[in-house]
């Protein structure tokens, strides 16, 4: 006589969901910080010409005070960050890029923290010693080519 087949039940306990909750976030984190800042060449400026909006920071070190606080706002407002076709370049004093991009946008060897905004048409719209994410979506959106995304987007 044979036995009924065994089901074999798993249980997920509080403390393993709690667990793959926390490890999923700091990969998101993470993912989120690394990809968008891959270094990049100036002449890679042009691949984004009428597909997206770029940002480049000038920091003298990867410690200062308004590049963590513009990378911090960056994850706090991804949302919007990805809805205006944002790309970051980080750029750390003392590397080749900083110094090829610092050269192509007159920037000072001596500035300890700087943001350009690059609009879809390859042009400067924004420079700024400023870190706040939010006054650069304020001037995005006043934009022409912003608007008409706006009044396309489906939400």
């Amino acid at each position: 006589m044979q036995s009924a087949p065994q089901q074999h039940q798993t249980m997920i306990t509080l403390p393993a969901i709690t667990t793959f909750i926390r490890w999923t976030k700091a990969w998101v984190l993470i993912i989120t910080l690394l990809v968008p800042n891959l270094p990049l060449h100036a002449e890679a400026l042009k691949d984004y010409l009428w597909t997206n909006r770029v940002i480049i920071t000038f920091s003298n070190s990867e410690a200062n005070s308004d590049r963590q606080l513009f990378i911090q706002q960056k994850v706090h407002y991804q949302c919007e960050y990805r809805k205006r076709d944002l790309v970051h370049i980080d750029l750390i004093q003392g590397t080749d890029q900083y110094k090829r991009m610092s050269q192509k946008f007159a920037i000072s060897g001596n500035t300890e923290f700087k943001l350009l905004l690059v609009g879809k048409d390859g042009e400067v719209k924004l420079n700024t010693k400023n870190s706040d994410l939010r006054e650069v979506f304020a001037l995005i959106d006043t934009m022409p080519m912003r608007k008409r995304e706006i009044q396309s987007e489906k939400c």
